[in-house]
């Protein structure tokens, strides 16, 4: 009678150890910022590490379309969600963005750390031209070049 009880203890308790487990690791994903399905805008907005490093990007760079110049403190354009894209072995976020009714005359790529803290950026504009800036690697600069 008492191993009876013991194995009636037994599934309830590995049940309960088994969904903390699974709880946990819930929390633990949505803990992690995710590299998809985020928009321009609102990481501007809302992300101190992406600002400052579009903002050092773009800053007294002359030759820029006025809607990239003003991207920071307008969301004046069309943005798409962003893709989790891995360069080097490194997690990194690409966003795209285009001048309203225009977009296939003036479009730029973003290319982000996973933290934020570092961005690269290509233009491309039909009166302007193609405009790279930050220092992006070989494998970034085919990422950002790719449609």
């Amino acid at each position: 009678m008492r191993a009876r009880r013991q194995r009636g203890t037994a599934a309830p308790v590995f049940l309960l150890a088994l969904c903390m487990a699974l709880a946990g690791a819930a929390v633990a994903t949505a803990a992690e910022p995710s590299l998809s399905g985020n928009f321009l805008p609102a990481i501007i907005a809302g992300s101190e590490p992406h600002r400052t490093a579009l903002t050092g990007l773009i800053r007294g760079k002359p030759g820029l379309p006025a809607w990239v110049r003003n991207m920071i403190s307008r969301d004046r354009y069309v943005a798409l969600a962003s893709r989790r894209v891995e360069i080097d072995g490194k997690q990194m976020q690409l966003f795209a963005a285009c001048q309203p009714g225009n977009c296939a005359a003036s479009a730029i790529r973003v290319l982000y750390s996973s933290s934020g803290k570092r961005a690269v950026m290509r233009i491309a504009d039909v009166k302007l031209g193609t405009i790279v800036l930050g220092e992006p690697g070989p494998d970034e600069l085919d990422v950002l070049a790719a449609e």
